[in-house]
């Protein structure tokens, strides 16, 4: 695919992750649908976006069910016209330990706030892409702690790794691929007091990325980034 003039969803943008997607994409040519929740990040975002030359518009979303999302994928349509890419961002659905006192109860919380948007996106924007006949590719991504005091869950990355290879599968038929990035190792480093990803990080899941949507030969398959 070419990514320049390419439409391109990017889901939670005004996190640190999502600004760097956006900000490497923008700088490409491509065209940037920015949503998050919250206003002020989308704000910031859009702002260094079109500093790097990239044409981008916010898109808010202030619910995250099926009608909010269905109704964002067409307002995005309506702007830019037919969506090539979506870079799907799971967030903050840690996965409790199975022998944990409350763990039935923090599942449930996890799908609901993680899980459940991060589905749905990937539903709607491939009914999108399958009734508009579009080759589109879908890129799943994991990138940032889901929790300081336990931060490696490679549950979570399970989870996503097994929602990519099986949407695909589905999706083949329609031309539509689907790719995955995780980083190699979500661990913090001594010297980090945050539970953000490092710069260095940042750039190889973004490279990956960009790797995954210009390679047309890519689908089904997950890449462990891992900053060099």
């Amino acid at each position: 695919m070419n990514i320049a003039q390419s439409v391109i969803v990017v889901t939670a943008a005004g996190c640190p992750m999502g600004k760097a997607i956006s900000l490497h994409f923008a700088s490409l040519g491509a065209k940037l649908a920015l949503v998050d929740i919250e206003a002020s990040r989308l704000a910031q975002v859009q702002q260094a976006c079109l500093c790097a030359g990239g044409d981008s518009d916010t898109f808010l979303l202030t619910a995250q069910d099926e009608t909010s999302i269905a109704q964002l994928i067409r307002d995005i349509d309506h702007r830019f016209g037919a969506i090539d890419v979506l870079i799907n961002y799971w967030q903050n659905a840690e996965l409790p330990s199975l022998l944990e006192p409350t763990s039935v109860d923090r599942f449930c919380r996890s799908m609901i706030e993680g899980a459940t948007p991060f589905f749905i996106f990937g539903k709607h924007t491939a009914s999108y892409m399958r009734e508009h006949h579009s080759e589109g590719v879908i890129i799943n991504l994991a990138a940032s702690y889901l929790n300081p005091d336990q931060p490696a869950n490679s549950s979570s990355k399970a989870m996503i790794s097994g929602l990519t290879q099986s949407w695909a599968k589905e999706l083949a038929e329609f031309n539509i691929r689907v790719g995955g990035v995780v980083p190699l190792c979500l661990e913090r480093q001594p010297c980090q007091t945050d539970c953000t990803l490092s710069l260095p990080m940042q750039y190889e899941i973004v490279r990956c990325a960009e790797y995954i949507v210009a390679n047309d030969y890519f689908n089904g398959r997950m890449i462990e980034a891992e900053a060099g």
